[in-house]
């Protein structure tokens, strides 16, 4: 279970940084071409928090997996 709350980490940590790669290339463009990249951005940004919050419920749900099989072994 560890190794999928690392997978699933990884995948956010992911995801963060091709987010953070798109706010640093609309910096490097011309002020024209900023609405265009800045629409594309709000779009990159909804899909982006929906996925991490998708992983991040999955980690919750594997750590709640965990915390039970611990409690149950302190039963025992």
């Amino acid at each position: 279970m560890i190794e999928d709350i690392n997978l699933k980490n990884a995948e956010v940590s992911a995801i963060l940084t091709m987010v953070l790669d798109e706010v640093q290339g609309i910096y490097s463009l011309k002020e024209e071409n900023w609405h265009y990249e800045l629409a594309r951005l709000k779009n990159t940004l909804i899909m982006s928090l929906y996925m991490m919050n998708e992983r991040v419920q999955d980690i919750n749900k594997i750590a709640g997996l965990i915390m039970e099989a611990d409690a149950k072994k302190g039963e025992s």
